[in-house]
């Protein structure tokens, strides 16, 4: 039996390895196979369990197949899979399955499909993993956590499992403690000025946060999370000019504080004004997650967008 999981990295890895600590005790020992991952590799452990009694194999497609030419191996591998013996269990993540893909990892096996939770669907995740791991917490505790860490997944569930410790209610003032940070509060300081158009505020709040420890691929997370509401709100008033907080707050899915910020950024932009924005947001990400110098990164956008904010 084949098992496949795609979507966000950290979800995906989390399922296939919960699965495979199920399996172990059912099917015997795994081999992992990640860079050293091969049809010859795959076709050895797959010949040793039909001698021996049944085993499996984990699969990290993710380290195995980047870039142009993992794609014909890739694709080796996807024809070789389903001819393996029954008996062999098989568990592979490849977190960046296209839709395409994902529909031959569903002829081939049991597949499940992970995406990154986003805007209110992250909230509920957090909340969903904070009742799993029986955290009792009080309302705000989910959002605050969002504001805290943005899209970053296995930060927040580290997180949740160290309050899983305490006892007693965490409510806000607790997590903060808790957690040491103030990372998003103090982001959304620097959208605040960027969103402004006053560079040297820009600047300045950048430092102030690597003065605090703040990795700078976290920001740009939270930057990045912003701006696409802002670009979703661009879209919103270019159809409702008169749109309010309520509008948007309604047509984003997100809390009226949020929805307020979101429209007075957004007010003062249109689609043209908007792409280059966007553009330079998306080259920041890449070079601070990429291995380039995230903290330059980090200060080049604010001085970049900042500009193109100058009143």
């Amino acid at each position: 039996m084949i098992h496949s999981f795609s979507g966000d990295p950290f979800l995906a890895t989390r399922a296939a390895r919960k699965l495979l600590a199920q399996l172990k005790q059912e099917a015997g020992e795994f081999t992992e196979l990640a860079e050293d991952l091969s049809e010859a590799a795959v076709n050895a452990v797959a010949g040793q369990a039909g001698l021996f009694g049944a085993g499996g194999l984990y699969l990290d497609f993710d380290a195995a197949y980047r870039g142009q030419a993992g794609i014909k191996p890739r694709n080796a591998m996807l024809t070789l899979l389903p001819s393996l013996p029954d008996d062999v269990a098989v568990i592979v993540v490849d977190s960046s399955a296209t839709p395409a893909r994902q529909k031959q990892w569903q002829a081939i096996s049991k597949h499940l499909n992970l995406p990154t939770p986003r805007f209110q669907a992250l909230e509920r995740w957090v909340g969903s993993e904070l009742e799993a791991a029986g955290v009792s917490y009080a309302r705000g505790v989910p959002a605050l956590l969002v504001e805290l860490f943005g899209e970053d997944l296995p930060a927040m569930a580290s997180e949740i499992a160290k309050l899983s410790l305490l006892d007693g209610e965490v409510d806000q003032d607790r997590l903060r403690l808790v957690t040491g940070k103030d990372s998003l509060a103090d982001a959304f300081g620097l959208i605040d000025a960027i969103a402004a158009g006053r560079p040297a505020a820009a600047l300045e709040q950048c430092r102030a946060l690597g003065q605090q420890g703040e990795e700078p691929v976290k920001v740009l997370a939270a930057i990045s999370w912003q701006f696409a509401l802002v670009g979703r709100c661009v879209a919103l008033l270019a159809a409702d000019p008169h749109a309010g907080d309520a509008a948007v707050a309604a047509g984003l899915k997100v809390k009226p504080f949020v929805a307020g910020k979101v429209r007075r950024i957004a007010a003062g932009l249109d689609e043209a004004s908007l792409l280059p924005v966007m553009r330079a947001i998306a080259r920041a990400e890449l070079a601070g997650k990429s291995g380039g110098d995230g903290s330059w990164a980090l200060e080049r956008l604010a001085l970049e967008v900042s500009g193109l904010l100058r009143n």
